[in-house]
């Protein structure tokens, strides 16, 4: 039954790749170009889809994209490294 709720991905890309007789040897879906977009957590394909209806999967990967606080220091050292190289 309807329960009223929407789908809205964000924008995905596809890939094929080709061996040297040109027969596609992989295809590659639901490759999120902007994870800000969207109510699927940022997930692409069925990740997407389930999360945005309420039943994510129970692992990792099939959960919206959180930056690690490694990554969030990397991040703010870069910030910080680039407004004290722009007040020279």
């Amino acid at each position: 039954a309807p329960r009223g709720r929407s789908l809205v991905t964000p924008p995905q890309a596809c890939s094929l790749t080709f061996d040297e007789k040109g027969l596609v040897t992989k295809y590659t879906i639901g490759v999120v170009m902007d994870r800000q977009v969207g109510n699927t957590g940022g997930l692409g394909g069925l990740y997407g889809i389930l999360y945005a209806i309420g039943r994510p999967l129970p692992f990792p990967e099939a959960q919206p994209w959180q930056m690690s606080k490694r990554y969030r220091l990397f991040q703010g050292v870069g910030s910080l490294v680039g407004a004290l190289a722009g007040r020279k």
